[in-house]
């Protein structure tokens, strides 16, 4: 798999695999160093105990006098060893040095030795470290009062040693011991993301519109999780796509009819002989222009609201306020027609958050719907029910059969026998409604005559005082 330093998933999982291991490793190394230098010195000093103990074996009390019966083999036996300088003295009760070195490394503390007593410790003899061991021998039951101190003492250049070897022999195949295990967790690590890499190779070499679903064969049971939100993530992309098609494909066709239409009537216009057959070509052409710049203007707002779904950003509004004012806007173009705008404001509070452009566009396409299709009387009405604040565009029209309401929501929808109307603009109301969390629904006007259509937003408190 490739990928930075950063983002590598495979260079990423050895990292903490190791960093998990090489302190386990380390701790394994130093208790191992350590148990060894506690048992090799544990072993000299042992040997160094047996001479200490063979050496006070040798002192005897003659005619109240401390004295050392010592072969000189006895002696050499005592004093070899290849690596290691070996030294000893005895030390009648009187504190005179009967025996051996005269300059012996002192007690630990300058502390006295007690009958019986063995001490173990380390000094430095010729400005060389060295280690002593001490034993008190008790003259009692002789004709000798006091303690012999006796003192057996040898350099550490075979301890070293020794433990160099020991350190050498536990390094190496700790040393070992991580490289092969950092070798294998790299090769299982390798091994366990090749999953993600043959699933990598396969979507490479897709097509570009290849929104078919990912196989999930041969894929680990963590994977599958993730395979599957994919899968859900690319069913909704192809649905996209394919009603982002449909709606292309429609749009074609509704502005191909206009285009078709003023083309035909501008060369009418252009052959005809009579002045009046002119007049009636122009007439048409304009007619078919307005059609046309009124479904290029409901297309554009289609895809404006689209656009708006990541990007919106919504705002606590009095949304009696927005229905008033475009209520107001609406007033002449309605009394033109013959039709009256009422408006209704049943409570006074009516907040909820929104984006005031889109919402007035969204009443916009209400209140146009109401007056190609409605009939003498439009009522807009805002009102609480609950925790929600509905919005209703009455109109005393013929209203929409029950089984054709679901429908009209579809782009470019039409009642049968209409031609007015681009058939977007119940569609932009529904997007529109949906980046608002709020829901539409079509009913039966007052008394069943005419349409009602209900907007039904979450209301919100009013903001406090500033």
């Amino acid at each position: 798999m490739s990928g930075d330093n950063q983002t590598s998933l495979r260079r990423q999982l050895i990292v903490r695999m190791l960093s998990m291991m090489l302190p386990l490793f380390i701790l394994l190394w130093v208790i191992a160093y350590f148990s060894s230098q506690y048992f090799i010195n544990a072993a000299f000093d042992r040997s160094l105990i047996r001479r200490t103990f063979a050496l006070a074996d040798r002192v005897e009390v003659m005619r109240g006098q401390v004295e050392v019966d010592l072969p000189v083999a006895a002696r050499e036996l005592l004093v070899f060893d290849q690596e290691d300088l070996l030294f000893h003295s005895i030390v009648n009760p009187a504190g005179r040095v009967i025996d051996g070195e005269l300059d012996m490394p002192r007690l630990p503390d300058n502390q006295s030795i007690r009958p019986g007593q063995l001490i173990v410790y380390d000094g430095v003899k010729d400005g060389e470290k060295v280690r002593v061991a001490a034993f008190g021998l008790s003259l009692k039951g002789t004709s000798a009062h006091g303690t012999v101190l006796v003192q057996v003492g040898e350099t550490l250049s075979h301890r070293s040693a020794m433990a160099g070897r020991a350190t050498l022999a536990i390094v190496i195949p700790m040393l070992l011991m991580t490289l092969t295990a950092a070798i294998a967790i790299a090769y299982g690590v390798r091994k366990g993301l090749e999953p993600l890499s043959r699933q990598r190779d396969r979507l490479s070499a897709r097509q570009a519109f290849d929104l078919s679903p990912v196989l999930l064969e041969g894929t680990p049971a963590e994977l599958r999780p993730f395979l599957d939100e994919i899968n859900s993530l690319l069913q909704r992309l192809s649905e996209a796509v394919e009603s982002q098609s449909r709606f292309v494909a429609d749009a074609a066709h509704q502005l191909r009819t206009p285009i078709a239409g003023i083309r035909a009537q501008a060369e009418a216009a252009l052959s005809g002989a009579r002045h009046d057959d002119a007049q009636h070509a122009l007439a048409r052409i304009a007619q078919s222009a307005q059609t046309m710049g009124d479904l290029v203007q409901k297309l554009l707002m289609l895809a404006r609201v689209d656009a708006a779904e990541n990007t919106l950003r919504l705002n606590r509004l009095d949304s009696a306020d927005v229905v008033r004012e475009v209520a107001r806007e609406w007033v002449p173009p309605a009394l033109a027609k013959g039709v009256e705008i009422g408006f209704d404001m049943q409570d006074s509070e009516a907040w909820v958050m929104g984006d005031a452009q889109l919402l007035r566009e969204m009443l916009a396409n209400l209140i146009d719907n109401a007056l190609r299709y409605g009939g003498t009387r439009i009522t807009l009405t805002v009102r609480r029910a609950g925790q929600s604040v509905v919005w209703q565009v009455a109109d005393d029209g013929p209203g929409i059969p029950a089984a054709q309401r679901a429908a009209v929501f579809a782009p470019f929808h039409r009642m049968s026998g209409s031609v007015e109307g681009a058939g977007l603009g119940l569609t932009i109301v529904q997007r529109i409604a949906h980046l608002h969390d709020a829901k539409v629904s079509l009913e039966a006007g007052e008394g069943g005559a005419g349409l009602a259509v209900n907007v039904v937003f979450p209301a919100v408190p009013a903001p406090g005082p500033a």
